[in-house]
């Protein structure tokens, strides 16, 4: 026997052999980094040159599973159970499917056949792995079998209580059945055995994370971190971190990293989109879900941040054509969502939209007031209901508004006073008015138009000018504006008309004809000056 050849051909055996392992343990990696489609490929070739292993069909199904490609996964595992009848993955996977769309009975005939390979005539099941993934399937879909996961996870632990996947796969469900405590204790076993894993201690942060912890979580992303900086998951978890600090230029650049770690799935956009909202770059927000929606609207709550991303933009650029695809996002979202998770936001940007659109005002009263029925605390739209009943010349409620909220906070700005104080004259609440005003010159005693509109509220409560009252008030008012008569020039040309007819009604027609003739000046074709001085020759 030639022996060099036989060492040549063991040498090359070994090094396929360990380029699949490696490439085994690169799809492995590509999961826990969430770089699902690179795991997808890496499977699927996998599968391909292996077509008899059933464990590479049930990771390419896992990796479909997280691109949102259900009847993908489904094939992949359904190609497992054929290739590998008795292995219990495809098992697993297949009644976490169905979970997902709330079949439990068929579910649990999955899981069932699953643990049926390796159980005993005790009834015990002896196989680790199939315990632990039909363990893990039971808390991986929206519907959960949380007590029966634990039963099954706690059987694993019996078995080995010094694997680190089981470890983990423990702290998972155990979080799933709110034991903090549990989870937390059984990821710092995990840790004891793999040290240089950044895999559970960014776990542990996620506890942390859930109670906002910010000392605690930091604590354990910086030990993750410092294993491998590029870890995808505690990545995401610091940029959670820094959301929840309300850090948000830094959650935005953690984010970033982590897409480049991890991969630009749709999932991790719209997550992204999330962060950009929050931290006000609404704009690359709503062009990032409009991308993702040309492809995929199967997340609804997309549809919620989509109709908040698109009154920001308008409300921001003045763009009106945003205001009426904001209301469609949002009116589908809240026409398809369960009615229970519709929340005053919702209500409130639906009101301010249709608030920003011709003739939807009554639209934007009903939304605003079912927004402050659902939350009379936000004192923000108390304001905005008085606009819109202003728009709508209901100026008794716009007052009432108005004054509830600046009754309810403590950010009332001299605008504020003026929007009552504006609302109350054109409803001819002349005290009320008077008093807004009043307010806003006790603060900013050098503020023209209050005297305008102080003027103008006098001579509402006395048409026939029986006091000099108003005459004062305007009088004041050019003191302070008539060295710079283009900035108050409407203003300007509106004082001196009313001050002629004060004049007039006093038997002063010289001082009536000096204000209207002041009045031509500004404006020489004014026709209300030039019809009164014709009238007083």
């Amino acid at each position: 026997m030639n022996m060099k050849r036989v060492s040549v051909v063991a040498a090359v055996v070994l090094f396929a052999f360990a380029a699949k392992a490696q490439t085994m343990s690169e799809g492995l990696q590509a999961l826990d980094f969430e770089q699902f489609e690179k795991a997808r490929n890496i499977f699927t070739t996998l599968s391909q040159q292996e077509p008899t292993n059933g464990t590479y069909f049930y990771y390419l199904g896992q990796a479909q599973w997280k691109l949102y490609k259900n009847d993908e996964a489904a094939k992949a595992y359904q190609a497992g159970k054929t290739a590998q009848p008795t292995n219990p993955m495809n098992f697993a996977g297949m009644g976490g499917l169905f979970l997902e769309e709330n079949k439990v009975t068929e579910a649990k005939a999955e899981f069932d056949k699953a643990l049926s390979f390796s159980k005993g005539k005790d009834g015990r099941v002896k196989d680790i792995n199939a315990l632990r993934v039909v363990a893990e399937a039971m808390v991986s879909a929206d519907t959960k079998l949380v007590d029966e996961a634990i039963v099954l996870i706690e059987q694993a632990l019996e078995i080995d209580k010094k694997n680190y996947d089981v470890l983990i796969t423990a702290g998972d469900i155990y979080l799933e059945k709110n034991e903090a405590g549990k989870a937390a204790s059984t990821y710092e076993n995990a840790i004891a055995l793999q040290k240089n894993n950044p895999k559970a201690y960014t776990r542990v942060s996620g506890i942390w994370l859930r109670v906002k912890n910010a000392e605690a979580t930091k604590t354990d992303l910086d030990r993750a971190l410092a294993i491998d900086p590029n870890y995808a998951p505690a990545l995401k978890n610091l940029a959670e971190y820094y959301l929840q600090s309300k850090q948000y230029a830094k959650a935005k650049e953690t984010f970033e990293k982590y897409l480049q770690n991890s991969e630009p799935s749709n999932a991790n956009k719209a997550r992204y989109a999330r962060i950009l909202f929050r931290s006000k770059d609404y704009a690359e927000a709503l062009n990032i879900i409009t991308d993702l929606q040309k492809t995929d609207k199967s997340d609804l709550y997309l549809f919620r941040l989509a109709g908040y991303s698109y009154y920001e933009v308008g409300n921001e650029t003045k763009d009106t054509t945003k205001f009426q695809p904001g209301v469609d996002a949002l009116t589908y979202f809240m026409a398809n969502i369960d009615p229970k998770k519709i929340i005053s936001s919702d209500y409130e940007y639906l009101g301010k939209l249709y608030a920003r659109i011709k003739g939807k005002d009554s639209l934007a009263i009903v939304n605003i007031e079912q927004a402050l029925a659902t939350d009379p605390n936000k004192s923000e739209l108390l304001k905005e209901a008085g606009m819109i009943y202003n728009k709508l010349k209901r100026f008794d409620q716009s007052v009432m508004y108005f004054e509830k909220y600046i009754g309810s906070t403590t950010k009332v700005q001299l605008v504020d006073y003026q929007l009552l104080g504006l609302a109350a004259y054109y409803g001819k609440q002349y005290p009320k008015s008077d008093s807004a005003f009043a307010k806003i010159l006790e603060l900013k005693p050098d503020y023209a138009d209050g005297y305008y509109w102080r003027g103008a509220i006098a001579a509402g409560s006395d048409p026939e000018f029986k006091t000099p009252i108003a005459k004062d008030y305007w009088e004041k008012y050019l003191t302070l504006t008539e060295a710079t008569p283009d900035k108050f020039k409407k203003n300007l040309i509106t004082t001196y008309n009313n001050l002629g007819v004060y004049y007039i009604k006093n038997d002063n027609n010289a001082k009536a004809k000096e204000y209207y003739n002041k009045a031509l000046g500004l404006d020489p074709e004014n026709k209300t000056a030039k019809d009164m001085l014709k009238q007083i020759k």
